[in-house]
């Protein structure tokens, strides 16, 4: 069963399966690129080079693209509910349930910035509209944010 966003780049999909993969498949050859476990059950979100995803434990991981080895993984943000990921620039940008929006460096996952809403808990995945970073509160307060 698939959840969350996919990730497409070139003739690349990548996709999680419920609390058991990512993995990706070359769609002009109809095969599976590859897998590798993962234990999550949010969306991915990704570019050509890498694809990035969040774990149930609150894990954060990067994944090359191409073969699926990891990049890097962190635990910066561990045992925090987190929405799946959204890479904008140079960040990966996720939400948890304390209401907090964390920028994380695409290049190693380290942390860049982090911004505060309600508290009340992000509701859905970050998303971008033109250059405002959107996020949504389980409140329903929605907050609009640029970051550099």
């Amino acid at each position: 069963e698939l959840v969350g966003r996919t990730s497409r780049g070139g003739d690349s999909v990548c996709a999680r399966a419920f609390q058991a993969a990512v993995g990706c498949v070359n769609t002009a050859r109809g095969a599976v690129a590859w897998t590798q476990p993962a234990s999550g059950a949010e969306g991915i979100h990704g570019d050509g080079d890498a694809v990035f995803g969040t774990e149930s434990n609150g894990s954060v991981v990067a994944w090359n693209r191409a073969n699926g080895t990891r990049l890097w993984a962190t635990d910066w943000l561990k045992h925090r509910k987190l929405t799946a990921p959204l890479l904008l620039g140079r960040s990966v940008v996720v939400g948890d349930d304390s209401g907090l929006v964390h920028l994380l460096s695409r290049a190693d996952g380290s942390p860049l910035n982090r911004v505060a809403t309600d508290g009340s808990g992000i509701a859905a995945a970050p998303a971008v509209a033109s250059d405002t970073l959107v996020v949504v509160t389980k409140s329903g307060a929605v907050y609009g944010f640029r970051p550099e």
